[in-house]
C-alpha cells in the first residue's frame, strides 16, 4: 500500500529529475558551443565589415589630445580634414591650446658632451606639442583591410573595379578554377572578404563572448605569425551580429616616436552608417621630451561631412614630431 500510494510522488520526482538534467545538459553545452565558434572566421567576417565600410568623400574634424601628468589633464584640439578620394590628411599644427597660451621661449636646452654622450644640463623646456602634430584619420581599420579611395562625388565606381583594387592590394588572384565574374554581373562586397581569408598573419584564439558598451561582442586574441612591429593587433571585439570592431588592443601606435614603445587600446564608434575610430588611449606611462604622461588619449571629434575638399594654407615642418599611422592596410 506504501509503494502503491507513494507511485505518483516517485513520478514527480522522476519528472523533476529529468528536467534538472535537461537544464544541467543545456548550461553544460554553453561552452561546447562557444569551442564551436572559429575565430578565423569571426576575423575573416571582420575584415568584410571593414572592407564594406563607404565613407564620405571629404571629412573635417577635430584631434583632440589628452596628456594626463601628476593629476592635471591637458587637452590640445587640431583641425582637420580628410580627403578620402586621394588619401591625402590637411592639419593645422596650431591647436586651441597653442593659440590660447601663446608659446613664449624660455632657457636653453642645454646638455654636455662626455665621450660623445650627450648629458642634459637642468630641465628641457616643456614640449609645445603635448604629443606632437596628431597626422591621422578617424577612418581607419589598424591593417585589418586595404585602403580604398572613395569616389568623388560626381563618378561612380564600378563595384569590380573595387574588388580588383583590393585582390592587387592583398596580391590575391581568384582561387584556382573560379573564373572573375562578368565586368557587368552584380557582385556582392562580402566576396571581398573571401579574397582575404586564405592568408593567415596572425594565430588567433577565442577568448570568450564580452560586452563592450553594450555591444555583444567575440573577443579574440591574436599573435602574430611574423613581423610583430608591423602586425601589431593583440585583441579584438568583434560584433557578434554585424562583425563590427568596437575595441582593438594593439602592441604599438604609430609610424615612429613614443607611441611605438607601449601598448594601447583603440575604441570604435558608428556615425552616420559608417565606423571611426573614437579615441585611442595609452595602457602604460609613456615619456616625451622631458615630460613623463600617466595617460595620452586621441579623441576624433566634430566630425563633419562637407561637399569640397578642406585646404589648410599652413605648413607641417619635417622638424616637427608627428602622429602617424602606417599606410591604410597595414
Amino acid at each position: 500500500m506504501n509503494a502503491r500510494s507513494g507511485h505518483p510522488r516517485s513520478l514527480r520526482r522522476l519528472r523533476i529529475a529529468a528536467i534538472l538534467a535537461l537544464v544541467l545538459a543545456t548550461l553544460g553545452a554553453a561552452p561546447s558551443v562557444r569551442a564551436a565558434v572559429d575565430p578565423y572566421a569571426v576575423y575573416e567576417r571582420a575584415q568584410g565589415f571593414w572592407l564594406n565600410q563607404q565613407y564620405p568623400p571629404y571629412l573635417t574634424y577635430d584631434v583632440a589630445v589628452r596628456v594626463e601628468r601628476g593629476g592635471r589633464v591637458r587637452t590640445q584640439r587640431y583641425q582637420s580634414s580628410f580627403d578620402a578620394t586621394t588619401g591625402r590628411v590637411w592639419v593645422d599644427p596650431v591647436s586651441d591650446y597653442e593659440l590660447a597660451h601663446p608659446h613664449v621661449p624660455h632657457g636653453m636646452n642645454l646638455s654636455l658632451s662626455l665621450w660623445f654622450i650627450g648629458v642634459p644640463i637642468g630641465k628641457p623646456e616643456a614640449p609645445v606639442d603635448f604629443f606632437g602634430v596628431p597626422m591621422l584619420v578617424p577612418a581607419y581599420s589598424f591593417g585589418m583591410a586595404p585602403y580604398v579611395a572613395s569616389a568623388p562625388p560626381s563618378s561612380q565606381r564600378d563595384a569590380m573595379a573595387i574588388v580588383a583594387e583590393v585582390r592587387r592590394a592583398f596580391h590575391d588572384p581568384y582561387p584556382p578554377g573560379r573564373a572573375p565574374p562578368p565586368r557587368g554581373g552584380k557582385q556582392p562586397l562580402r566576396e571581398i572578404a573571401h579574397a582575404v581569408a586564405t592568408r593567415h598573419i596572425y594565430t588567433i584564439a577565442l577568448v570568450g563572448r564580452e560586452s563592450v558598451d553594450g555591444h555583444p561582442c567575440y573577443h579574440l586574441s591574436l599573435r602574430p605569425v611574423r613581423d610583430p612591429g608591423r602586425y601589431r593587433l593583440r585583441d579584438l571585439w568583434i560584433d557578434v551580429d554585424t562583425a563590427a570592431t568596437w575595441r582593438l588592443r594593439e602592441a604599438l601606435n604609430f609610424v615612429d616616436g613614443p607611441g611605438t614603445t607601449i601598448p594601447w587600446t583603440v575604441d570604435f564608434r558608428s556615425v552616420a552608417g559608417a565606423q571611426y575610430i573614437a579615441d585611442e588611449r595609452t595602457d602604460a606611462a609613456v615619456r616625451y621630451e622631458g615630460e613623463t604622461y600617466s595617460l595620452v588619449s586621441v579623441a576624433f571629434e566634430a566630425l563633419h561631412t562637407v561637399s569640397f575638399p578642406a585646404l589648410h594654407p599652413v605648413y607641417v615642418s619635417p622638424q616637427m614630431q608627428t602622429m602617424r599611422e602606417p599606410p591604410r592596410g597595414r
